[in-house]
């Protein structure tokens, strides 16, 4: 199972609104695929798959804040 969470994407970012997932629980996801976009007052970021697998669980909902370091979702790689 490998972790997905929230980096840093620009300077002094420290927290993020989840705006959208691209996919739901249980969809197979590729490397480098667009899981979920997140906003923040530095504007407005993608995240990417970081493995090949299905999507496991999401922690948190659009609209929710998450901070920086927090686990967005878990991916159960494949193979």
């Amino acid at each position: 199972m490998r972790e997905v969470i929230l980096q840093p994407l620009a300077e002094g970012m420290e927290e993020a609104t989840l705006n959208y997932w691209y996919f739901e629980e249980g969809d197979t996801v590729e490397e480098g695929a667009d899981l979920a976009e997140v906003v923040s007052e530095q504007g407005t970021f993608k995240i990417v798959a970081p493995c090949s697998g299905v999507l496991g669980e999401v922690y948190f909902g659009e609209s929710e804040t998450v901070s920086i370091g927090e686990i967005l979702c878990e991916i159960e790689e494949e193979g």
